[in-house]
């Protein structure tokens, strides 16, 4: 996605590549604790526990809201099957993390920052399977806590995964931002 394609908010790609797999963060997020949630706070990530042929993390801000409308946008390639097997582990995981806290250990990168009371939200569908969730983002070391809502998208083989986080609101993914980049996976 690209400024032209959402007007009125920059567009920052933060990461790109193909294979090698970054296997640090697939570590990290294969050690979250408890077992059951770690998809949740893979989503939250915009990952997951299965390898990609590749993936692409985006910031998009807007221009001129002063409360900085924006969302993080990642895009992962997979297999049609390994997709299939994202979401459908997502679906498994929401209803059982609604209470846990969800932090990879010590050992990991990323360590300090966790998840808790992810629920599960109704949304409209798009593409071919669409799940969305709220939860708190947790910084373990006594930081703030802060609101987030997460929205993931399967079309075909590729997972677009859209996160905003907000300290001040509840948090939201700006439609235009979420239209633009389904139309571009259509």
């Amino acid at each position: 996605m690209t400024t032209q394609d959402v007007s009125g908010y920059t567009v920052k790609t933060v990461r790109g590549q193909g294979r090698p797999v970054d296997h640090d963060m697939l570590t990290t997020y294969r050690a979250v604790t408890p077992a059951p949630c770690r998809p949740v706070y893979a989503a939250a990530q915009l990952g997951s526990l299965h390898d990609f042929t590749a993936k692409v993390s985006q910031d998009v801000v807007s221009t001129s809201d002063d409360l900085g409308q924006h969302a993080s946008v990642g895009l992962t390639s997979y297999t049609l099957a390994d997709a299939r097997t994202v979401m459908r582990e997502l679906r498994t995981a929401l209803p059982k993390c609604a209470t846990a806290e969800m932090r990879p250990s010590a050992a990991h990168p990323g360590a300090g920052l966790g998840y808790s009371g992810s629920q599960p939200r109704s949304v409209p569908g798009h593409g071919d399977e669409t799940l969305a969730f709220d939860a708190t983002q947790v910084i373990v070391s006594g930081g703030p806590s802060i609101p987030v809502t997460v929205l993931v998208v399967r079309q075909d083989s590729t997972i677009a995964t859209f996160l905003s986080l907000n300290p001040i609101q509840p948090p939201t993914i700006p439609q235009d931002i979420v239209d633009a980049q389904l139309k571009k996976l259509a």
